[in-house]
């Protein structure tokens, strides 16, 4: 769990620093993010990141069931998504930085997933929540409420009384051989996930994490008035491959801090498959189909599967792939081919 930072209280609506590399971004000037904000939302005609060029997907103007519906009326069973997680490279273990942000339905976020109801639905889970008011940094991003958060395992690579390869938390071993291994929490069955607007890989650079922490981020993202120096968003630290005491394991063939990754190198966000600065996987609307969701969405009551890889030929293709499916079973995306996985 991750709690809000005390004494956030600023109004901020769910933002980040707009991220062109090493040049000077006022905080005071970040996109908001909200949904409806959302720079995908409006862009759409065939040939443009979003539309059809993305990936296939239909345009926003021809797709008319893509319609948001009260959260508080979706069935018990779409209010979960679940997901699991194996890591398919032989000589490392990976070390991941998962959070998952929920917008509470409100003023503040009218395409917010969550039914006010449904809050203790989040929160006994293990998700924190932000009030109305109040915001938290995280890492690169600040976060307005109302609003919840779920940070895995905090970021830890192991839980308490673990050595070496075991207790792993944060964390999943080498495969074996062609065998895949999976997630001791996330699964080949895949955890029941309440869930959220965003799902974003990323290092916020406290506890476990500042060790392994590479890229350069907004120190203080909920500073209105503060000028920063901040590497882009998809050149933020998502997720790294280590030994078994977690330290960084590069490659010979990409040198220095290649054991880090990033979401340019992650299937299914902005950055890889739109061309935005956007590093996040995000819940497509309710009325959206398996037929019409676009390349960085997920669907309510489905599935998502995450298959870590280590390959670093070049030229190189996302490390971190995934496969949605929704509540029927129906193929949304599937793994990117370049990885031939099964």
């Amino acid at each position: 769990m991750y709690g809000p930072a005390a004494g956030a209280g600023r109004h901020v609506r769910w933002s980040l620093v707009v991220g062109a590399a090493l040049t000077l971004g006022c905080a005071g000037s970040r996109t908001p993010l909200s949904l409806i904000g959302n720079p995908f939302t409006f862009v759409g005609s065939s040939g443009t990141p979003g539309g059809a060029a993305a990936g296939g997907e239909s345009s926003f103007f021809d797709s008319g069931s893509r319609i948001n519906v009260d959260p508080c009326s979706e069935p018990e069973s779409r209010k979960f998504v679940r997901i699991s997680m194996r890591n398919l490279a032989t000589d490392s273990y990976i070390h991941y930085f998962l959070a998952l942000i929920a917008f509470v339905n409100s003023d503040t976020y009218p395409d917010g997933a969550v039914c006010p109801d449904d809050i203790d639905l989040y929160t006994s889970f293990g998700y924190s929540e932000i009030s109305e008011g109040a915001a938290l940094e995280f890492g690169h991003y600040c976060i307005e409420g109302p609003a919840l958060i779920y940070f895995h395992r905090a970021g830890q690579f192991r839980r308490g009384g673990g050595a070496g390869g075991s207790q792993l938390a944060s964390a999943i071993a080498p495969a074996q051989g062609t065998n895949a291994t999976f997630d001791s929490f996330f699964t080949s069955s895949g955890a029941r996930v309440p869930v959220p607007n965003l799902i974003l890989f990323h290092n916020p650079g406290t506890g476990e994490g500042a060790n392994l922490k590479v890229s350069l981020s907004n120190p203080a993202p909920c500073d209105t008035g503060q000028v920063v120096i901040a590497d882009p968003d998809c050149a933020q630290d998502a997720f790294y491959y280590v030994d078994e005491f977690d330290q960084l394991a590069g490659s010979i063939q990409l040198g220095v801090n290649s054991g880090r990754r990033t979401p340019s190198e992650i299937q299914g966000t902005g950055c890889q498959c739109t061309g935005f600065q956007d590093p996040f996987q995000t819940l497509a609307p309710s009325g959206t189909s398996a037929a019409n969701a676009r390349c960085y969405e997920f669907l309510r009551g489905g599935l998502i599967e995450y298959v870590f890889v280590r390959d670093d030929r070049e030229p190189p293709f996302p490390q971190l792939l995934w496969r949605v499916t929704d509540q029927s079973g129906a193929e949304v995306h599937d793994f990117d081919p370049r990885a031939e996985i099964p």
